[in-house]
């Protein structure tokens, strides 16, 4: 049921229930279930924090004495929930660590798992009587700066343990679950009270497109995404494809040929009769001297076009390129002679399935249009805390109880629920790809020449195989004590106190004990037979390991009681370091195999670095502080190729990490998150969703600016998440030569279903895109110590700024529309205005989209004669005009002013 239906129904049963119609044989929890409402909102965010809420906030344990507050509002629209009627408990999911209530004792607030938290009501609880609405103020560490914070379904539990959904929030969409951020105070969009971003708006998006300026030719009709080394005009007009195109595939390889034959059904151009256009493939790697994989060249003629491979790839790339040039809408070709070839081996995206799970649809979906866009890694996350994601032969477990999510305390049967979950298995919090959903991905892939690498994140976010090893040692130990314990993940005389980030005790494998490299070993076994039977070798495997800490062990904390006003108190028990009371892992230090507990992680990636070599697998892969003390990976790791993901943020010297670990020895794929994570927000407004930890804003274009090589000059043009400039120093040269490619990244912890995939993705992937294949002439060298800031002003940004006009009217013009023709849901854009002299101005960031204006009674089209005056709202459409993207609001009276 829809929100607006669903609050209409509670309204109707209000008064019914007003008018003597009563529900004496339903529960409390079933009462509550069906009529209470629930909204959340922030009241305090952390810019107004003051002296008593920051030292209630250290008292509490808040990181930094960092604390906000926010409101959950229990609206009862049935019969009266009686003071005696204690019997249920509320349940609820949050992002932020909840500390306590501030303003009523009716409950007491109880942490349970990650972000999963309960009310019980007290002997003070004096019920809800109907119509009645009870608040709640909560303390909360850190801040809420945009409504996906908040997390949908709460749940009510019974006496006897039935948990029920609260039906106003069984829902993805927030819509009606969250109020405004600025509702209680126009500025708890920041995050301090000296916050310099900008918040968005008609005027500043206006301000920001109109910047960037528009490209007004028809080059756009060349410009190939991502862009070619070479493209030379042909004369001649374009040639028209009415019957579409026809393609003499010659050596390109059959499973090859299938899927841009699918590519052209998809673009509506596959051919239709005779007169189709006629397009030959050849492959002659002697021809291009020392090209390498993947290059091509494209002949694009009146009468046909004939493309020549240096390799398969290379052939399949340029028939993409084909494409990439038609103009879908005209169903025109221009006319064209290129030459091109990769400028990175790792051209990456990598998409989180285990926070929660997206289907087998999306992922082809995603495959398909990498391919397009010639994209050839899928860093695939298998595993999370949340979920275990693919079927394990010999270990069912994994699946029955790691990939559900469901109310049982005891987890034997389902993990907790997490994320916005709530207490049932029929939403994207469960589910998983059995053996044969994967060996398609896999040969879906490998069509497209793509390879699939999978990653199960260990000995860190982990939490569901801990979980669901322990289900089997529960199932086996009475039959088999030593069957039970053959993969079992703890050292279970381990009662070390430790908060993960996601916010939990009990989520790390292991690293001591023989038990968890059987299991890693299995899992290596499986996952590589499953390659086989696909006919694609396992080439590459990622073992995740990162974030294996205690975060109240950093810096952000003190032993309580403390005296800083600046860190947060915790127990002194709690401060320690993961594994530390293990009695495994102290043997293993005190017989010299380790030195400290903070080599553990590196120690558990030499150990699986041989599992993986054993295993005839060449190359190891992990995020960059999984093995951040190595300093040699090729004497101390067994895989014969390693390569890391460095993640940090520039700001956060993420530049620095990345050469650190290259003269370490790795290999780096530069995947940082303040320009390359797709799951923070394109823009700073509390609508978008996205965490922000890294970025408030990442819009296409900041990612179209991202410098593989030489981060360092992006100093020049951005700043920190607070809208602050920062600063960087280059390394030299041979860094360059450790670059192996660049990824994009989808991590889904607000991300809860498919469409939200799509929307996070792209258009940002064709930005990706453009970076992993071709070096821009605006990217600057590597010289050794160079120093970058804000005040430097050696990138040329004119140049930049070129470019950019040129890729997004390529991308507004054709590529959205071809987007479009695939079924993919991208987000449209939120237009720019001003009203200036009395005329109303308007940007987007992608020319060729239609705006609409509201009147205030109706949605029309805006034309150049539409007066200002009668424009109370703006909004874009899909390139194919059948979706709006979200409206902005414009203020016309008195001057010239422009309001979100």
């Amino acid at each position: 049921m829809n929100r607006p239906l669903l609050l209409a129904s509670l309204a109707l049963a209000a008064v019914l229930s007003a008018c003597g119609k009563h529900e004496s044989d339903a529960t409390a929890a079933e009462r509550i279930a069906q009529h209470l409402s629930v909204t959340q909102e922030v009241i305090t965010n952390f810019q107004d924090v003051g002296p008593e809420l920051r030292e209630e906030c250290k008292r509490a344990g808040g990181g930094g004495a960092i604390c906000s507050s926010y409101r959950i509002s229990l609206t009862n629209s049935g019969p009266d929930i009686d003071a005696g009627e204690r019997d249920w408990t509320l349940y609820f999911h949050s992002i932020r660590r909840n500390f306590r209530l501030r303003n009523s004792d009716a409950f007491e607030l109880e942490h349970i798992k990650g972000d999963l938290y309960r009310l019980v009501p007290t002997e003070r609880f004096a019920g809800i009587p109907a119509g009645a609405t009870l608040e709640l103020e909560v303390l909360a560490e850190n801040w809420m700066q945009f409504e996906s914070d908040f997390m949908p379904r709460f749940f009510v539990v019974d006496a006897a343990g039935r948990a029920r959904v609260i039906e106003s929030t069984d829902s993805d969409s927030l819509e009606g679950l969250v109020e405004p951020i600025n509702t209680n105070h126009p500025d708890n969009w920041k995050r301090t009270a000296v916050d310099a971003v900008v918040l968005a708006s008609a005027a500043s998006r206006y301000r920001a497109y109109s910047d960037a300026g528009s490209a007004r030719d028809g080059a756009w009709r060349r410009r190939i995404i991502p862009k070619p080394l070479a493209v030379e005009a042909v004369e001649g007009e374009p040639a028209a494809l009415g019957s579409g195109i026809a393609v003499d595939a010659g050596p390109l390889a059959s499973e090859s040929l299938r899927a841009f034959n699918r590519r052209l059904q998809q673009l509506k151009l596959a051919p239709s009769g005779p007169g189709a256009f006629p397009v030959t493939v050849a492959i002659d790697d002697s021809a291009f001297g020392g090209a390498t994989s993947g290059a091509y060249r494209l002949w694009v003629e009146e009468k046909g076009a004939r493309v020549l491979g240096y390799d398969q790839a290379g052939a399949f790339y340029g028939l993409q390129s084909l494409l990439a040039l038609v103009d879908a809408k005209s169903r025109t070709l221009p006319l064209a002679k290129i030459e091109d070839a990769p400028r990175f081996q790792h051209r990456g995206l990598f998409l989180d399935v285990g926070r929660n799970f997206h289907s087998k649809v999306v992922v082809l979906k995603l495959l398909e249009q990498m391919a397009a866009y010639k994209l050839n890694r899928f860093h695939f996350h298998l595993s999370d805390d949340e979920g275990w994601r693919l079927e394990i032969p010999g270990l069912p477990e994994l699946t029955d109880v790691g990939a559900r999510r469901c109310f049982d305390l005891s987890e034997n049967q389902c993990l907790l629920p997490q994320l916005g979950s709530g207490p049932n298995s029929d939403n994207n919090g469960s589910g998983f790809f059995s053996v044969d959903d994967y060996i398609e991905i896999v040969r879906f892939a490998a069509a497209r020449h793509i390879e699939v690498i999978p990653e199960f994140d260990m000995p860190a976010h982990a939490r569901a195989a801990v979980v669901a090893m322990e289900a089997r040692y529960r199932k086996l130990v009475d039959e088999s004590p030593e069957k039970a314990a053959e993969y079992r993940l703890i050292d279970p005389e381990d009662d070390t106190r430790y908060l993960s980030v996601q916010f939990y005790g009990d989520s790390y494998i292991n690293p001591c004990i023989d038990s968890s490299y059987r299991f890693a070993g299995k899992l290596i076994r499986e996952v590589q037979a499953m390659h086989r039977s696909a006919g694609q070798p396992l080439a590459s495997w990622h073992f995740g390991g990162d974030e294996a800490v205690n975060i109240l062990a950093g810096d952000a904390f003190e032993s309580a009681p403390g005296d800083n006003p600046e860190k947060g108190d915790v127990p002194a028990e709690a401060r320690g370091k993961p594994w530390s009371n293990s009695p495994q892992c102290r043997e293993l230090i005190a017989a010299g195999e380790v030195k400290s507990l903070d080599e553990l992680g590196e120690f558990y990636a030499k150990r699986v670095s041989k599992l993986v070599a054993d295993a005839g697998i060449p190359t190891m892969a992990a995020w960059n502080d999984g093995v951040k003390r190595i300093a040699d990976a090729g004497a101390e790791l067994a895989t014969e190729s390693n390569f890391v993901n460095s993640w940090a943020p520039l700001f956060w010297g993420g530049g620095d990490e990345s050469a650190h670990l290259a003269r370490a020895g790795f290999d780096v794929v530069q995947s940082h998150s303040d320009f390359l994570y797709f799951d923070m927000p394109y823009e700073v407004d509390p609508k978008e969703s996205g965490y922000y930890w890294a970025s408030r804003n990442t819009d296409t274009r900041k990612v179209f600016s991202f410098t593989p090589l030489n981060t360092a000059q992006l100093a020049e043009i951005s700043t920190d998440r607070d809208g602050k400039p920062w600063s960087a120093t280059a390394p030299g040269v041979e860094f360059a030569e450790r670059v192996r490619g660049i990824q994009g990244q989808l991590w889904s912890e607000v991300v809860r279903t498919d469409a939200r995939v799509e929307y996070m993705i792209f258009p940002r992937l064709l930005a990706l895109a453009e970076r992993a294949w071709y070096r821009a002439d605006w990217e600057l060298p590597l010289i050794e110590g160079q120093q970058f800031s804000a005040e430097t002003g050696t990138m040329d940004k004119a140049a930049l700024n070129a470019d950019w006009r040129k890729f997004a009217a390529a991308l507004g013009n054709k590529e959205l529309f071809k987007l479009d023709l695939a079924g993919i849901g991208y987000r449209v854009p939120v237009p720019g205005a001003v009203i200036e002299d009395g005329q109303l101005k308007t940007a987007t960031p992608f020319p060729g989209l239609a705006l609409e204006y509201f009147d205030g009674s109706d949605w029309r089209p805006l034309g150049d004669g539409t007066p200002a005056e009668a424009v109370r709202a703006l909004r874009a459409r899909s390139a194919d005009g059948k979706r709006a993207g979200r409206a902005v609001e414009l203020e016309t009276r008195g001057k010239n002013t422009a309001q979100r």
